[in-house]
């Protein structure tokens, strides 16, 4: 078996970090056997791609492994015509080579689309099973946050006609392969991608690095370089990947598309979530990788021996130290109360039961302050939290300080208009906050289902500014700005011909999660075809929608993002409990998305199967992430596109 991977950088527009985007997957894919093909500047322009991809495909031979990486900008062109004609797309989708704002022959255009990508994968799947495509760019953009982050999108309004001749030309010429239809959903091909087809990804200044990456690339390259990655599949990665793009930056959602339970690089499959190899010698038992796989003090297991029956455990384990990478295991009785072996066999395999759902990285500093082992402890002590290392990224930054705690998001903005004493009830406040902010964290986070959980993508959600005239200005879902005062109206349609149930989070700028279907707990009723809209307002029927507003005692500066969360069900679905504060228990039984609901409350993930067997419930996730001003709008929305990646 061969391993090749091409790695494409295109840097155009503002971007700095796509060529150091490159050397980084370099570095990365090459102790891992990768034989490695860069494809950047010169070498970067559409022709040049495609030529280096029709490469990799004549060199790649049957169980050869193959990976396609893009770094760079991202593009689309939009059908100004209200309906698209029939059998046409209302957006095309590009990437951008290094060649694409040269001039050229008139009428023409040199992205390189979408679908032009889609036909290179299914030619390279031919050749083999062990496909990975990775593109870290995005398909629209919006002003980032900051000037530390910029956004990898391109929507500066190419004419549509020349798009479209141009695109139906390249798809016309491409080769296609006899008996299998083309899409861009190839099920043998992992395909992990920076974000959502109508999101943005962003390029950013991260600990650890000497200039901007982009967010998913260094993300990804962290992850890779821990020890135990080898033993992670594509949807494990994600879990940990997910959480630590959206503490940097909470509109940027990355997804992993195709055979997920892969492990990397890889065409074996691991169906069972969480499980790790167990290490023993004669001091104990213990799981390597505690670090990459977020094991906590605490965490519970059942060890299973090589080719055991995960119901009938050789014994049950308890984490009583995680430190320097390892966690050792405290061993307890099996199945049928015997004692514990005094070593494990070798390949026994821990099967989680009770652990964490994953610890929000806090960064507190410095090391060296009288108070930091005080306050380490208490933040430890948290279920949703953990001190973050230097070079991580965080979700939060504590600073000690002469005058207290200082309490500032991830870049570096205050959360708080002074310190706090750095008392017990001052540590208290702090560690109140600091578990909102980790909720709402994997409030923004939830997936949708998968398997028997997973639900069609069957409701429509619009969203609109309502102005003072009573007009709607149509909002984009990712990256809109807004001001204080601001009311947006949500517009739901459900397209199915099943009834079904929608329920809708606010998350606010400090984390507050907040219901706003309160007039069904369980969750909006929709029949079919059946429209609804939040809110109007009883008796008059006026339309009032949602009004946004910057927190008292939060101290103004740079707009800070807020998102709207709608979980639809197709059954009645009580999830209230995301929105209360200070709940610690775990409540009865449910779905599993009521499961689900429990651990983002308690912070810890019950992996235990429900006691009685019942139809799953299936559920999908839409979001809406806008940015919010401090101020009150001065004038007109203003929905000129932004420039940026």
């Amino acid at each position: 078996m061969r391993k090749r991977a091409l790695l494409i950088g295109c840097r155009t527009g503002v971007l700095r970090g796509v060529d150091a985007d490159v050397a980084l997957m370099a570095d990365v894919l090459a102790p891992l056997g990768f034989e490695v093909t860069r494809a950047t500047g010169p070498r970067a322009t559409r022709r040049g791609l495609i030529e280096a991809y029709r490469a990799l495909i004549d060199a790649t031979g049957a169980g050869d492994a193959a990976v396609v990486y893009y770094s760079g900008h991202g593009g689309q062109a939009r059908d100004p015509r209200p309906a698209p004609a029939p059998g046409q797309p209302a957006r095309i989708q590009y990437l951008c080579p290094t060649d694409i704002d040269e001039p050229g022959t008139p009428g023409a255009f040199p992205g390189l689309f979408a679908d032009e990508l889609s036909l290179l994968q299914d030619e390279l799947s031919a050749r083999t099973a062990n496909v990975t495509t990775i593109i870290d760019s995005c398909h629209s953009a919006r002003m980032a946050r900051t000037a530390r982050q910029v956004p990898k999108a391109r929507t500066e309004g190419r004419d549509w006609a020349t798009v479209h001749a141009a695109w139906r030309t390249a798809v016309g010429a491409a080769p296609r392969r006899a008996g299998r239809p083309a899409a861009e959903s190839n099920p043998s091909v992992v395909r992990l991608v920076a974000c959502e087809p109508d999101a943005s990804a962003y390029e950013v200044q991260l600990p650890g690095f000497d200039g901007p990456r982009g967010l998913l690339t260094a993300s990804l390259a962290r992850l890779l370089r821990a020890p135990g990655a080898h033993r992670l599949t594509w949807r494990t990665l994600l879990g940990l990947l997910r959480p630590a793009v959206l503490d940097v930056v909470p509109f940027q959602r990355p997804e992993v598309e195709g055979p997920a339970d892969r492990l990397l690089f890889d065409t074996a499959e691991q169906r069972a979530t969480g499980v790790l190899p167990v290490s023993a010698d004669r001091y104990g038992a213990y799981l390597d990788g505690a670090e990459l796989f977020g094991v906590a003090v605490g965490d519970q297991y059942a060890l299973v021996p090589p080719g055991g029956d995960p119901r009938r455990p050789l014994a049950t384990a308890v984490v009583d130290r995680a430190e320097a990478g390892t966690a050792r295991l405290r061993l307890q009785g099996g199945a049928a109360h015997e004692p514990p072996p005094e070593i494990p066999p070798p390949g026994t395999e821990a099967h989680p039961l009770h652990v964490s759902l994953g610890r929000r990285p806090v960064l507190l500093h410095p090391a060296d302050h009288p108070d930091h082992a005080r306050v380490a402890a208490r933040l430890r002590a948290c279920a949703h939290l953990r001190i973050a290392r230097s070079d991580e990224p965080a979700l939060a930054v504590v600073g000690l300080t002469p005058d207290g705690l200082r309490l500032a998001d991830a870049d570096g903005e205050p959360l708080r208009a002074a310190a706090s004493p750095a008392t017990d009830t001052g540590l208290d406040s702090l560690t109140q906050d600091l578990q909102q902010l980790a909720r709402a964290a994997h409030v923004r986070a939830l997936a949708s289902g998968t398997g028997p959980a997973a639900l069609p993508d069957d409701v429509t959600f619009h969203y609109a500014l309502l102005c003072a005239d009573g007009t709607q200005q149509p909002l984009d879902r990712s990256g809109a700005h807004v001001f204080h005062g601001d009311e947006i109206v949500v517009h739901l349609h459900n397209r199915a011909a099943e009834r079904r149930h929608v329920s809708v989070f606010d998350v606010g700028l400090r984390g507050a999660v907040t219901q706003l279907t309160t007039t069904e707990p369980a969750g909006v009723g929709l029949a079919p075809d059946a429209r609804y809209e939040l809110f109007r307002l009883p008796g008059s029927h006026r339309l009032a929608g949602i009004e946004l507003y910057w927190p008292d005692g939060l101290p103004r500066g740079v707009p800070r993002p807020e998102t709207l969360v709608a979980v639809v069900t197709d059954r009645p679905q009580d999830l209230t409990r995301l929105a209360q504060r200070g709940i610690a228990r775990r409540g009865p039984g449910g779905s599993a998305l009521q499961r689900l609901v429990d651990d983002v409350v308690t912070g810890v993930r019950d992996a235990r199967a429900p006691g009685a067997a019942e139809p799953p419930v299936r559920y999908r996730v839409a979001r809406c992430d806008v940015l919010l001003h401090h101020g009150r709008r001065s004038g007109p929305p203003d929905h000129a596109p932004h420039a940026g990646r």
